[in-house]
């Protein structure tokens, strides 16, 4: 693993950012955080979220993606007793050369097991899980409500050292800078808020294939590699999406709908539904069973 960076950056990209006429502004962004932040992510119901799955990917890509770029903390937390940690053992201290070469030992301990366990016939849902501490994690998350979140994970202490585990903090102020970067564009109520929608697509689909190829987007999540490889910009084809889309409406006999990512298209509502302050979630309309199928022709 030589010459590969000695520490790891998050990353947070705002994808859809609506405000309808009574302000409420409603704002999708695709968080890259590392794995073990995700639990205390997940903790904050005020967020609409799907993520990465560690079920869905097959293990030699996971391995070759943590032979790669594995995740390095960029820094690691002095032993005190308590659950604050207020001195850090930071890159140019004369600690991190050990400190980090230790780290790098574990992750080729967890590579070693992890192909130990293929080899074995070991389903990915477990193998993948040794290597979960060692990978950066995708979600998509929309929310309305964004304060409570950030002053919870972005609160220090007298020194100014982050309260909150050191990943969660920089996933936080990602977060926030890219939430502060953005501007909002106005949507009138009928039209809706529809992520990793590009302009020329609204453009040429039809309002409900919008919709459905947003959700989609959204869902697709779960497959995507640790760094968000085919988030923005790039994927599968419109046919595709749409194809995903009546999977998640008809996924099977004795299998449930998949609803989350109906969460994160929107259309201005008062009071709002869900988690959403002035905006209704589409997925109201489908668990309402006022979604189809198969949404209307292209224009």
């Amino acid at each position: 693993m030589s010459g590969l960076p000695e520490v790891t950056q998050v990353d947070a990209r705002v994808v859809a950012d609506s405000v309808n006429d009574a302000g409420d502004r409603l704002t999708t962004m695709v968080v890259t955080l590392p794995r073990s932040a995700l639990a205390e992510l997940n903790t904050h119901r005020a967020f609409s979220r799907n993520s990465a799955s560690s079920r869905a990917v097959p293990v030699k890509r996971m391995i070759e993606y943590v032979q790669r770029t594995p995740y390095v903390p960029r820094a690691f937390s002095v032993n005190k007793p308590g659950m604050n940690a207020h001195e850090f053992i930071e890159p140019g201290s004369p600690r991190w050369p050990d400190v980090h070469a230790w780290w790098m030992r574990s992750v080729e301990t967890a590579l070693g097991q992890a192909r130990a366990g293929l080899e074995l016939g070991v389903h990915k849902q477990e193998v993948n899980r040794i290597l979960e501490p060692y990978l950066m994690h995708t979600v998509v998350i929309s929310s309305t409500e964004w304060d409570n979140f950030f002053a919870q994970r972005l609160d220090t202490d007298d020194t100014g050292a982050p309260l909150a585990y050191l990943p969660i903090y920089d996933a936080a102020l990602a977060m926030k800078d890219a939430l502060t970067g953005s501007s909002p564009s106005s949507v009138a109520v009928g039209d809706w808020h529809t992520p990793f929608i590009t302009a020329e697509e609204r453009d040429a689909l039809a309002p409900e294939q919008a919709r459905a190829v947003a959700a989609a987007r959204s869902a697709r999540v779960s497959y995507f590699t640790p760094t968000g490889d085919r988030v923005v910009g790039a994927g599968p084809s419109i046919d595709a999406d749409l194809r995903l889309y009546e999977r998640l409406l008809n996924p099977g006999q004795g299998s449930a709908l998949h609803l989350s990512p109906f969460e994160h298209v929107a259309t201005p509502a008062t009071p709002g539904s869900g988690n959403f302050t002035g905006w209704r979630q589409w997925r109201a309309d489908v668990e309402a069973g006022a979604v189809t199928a198969r949404p209307e022709p292209a224009r």
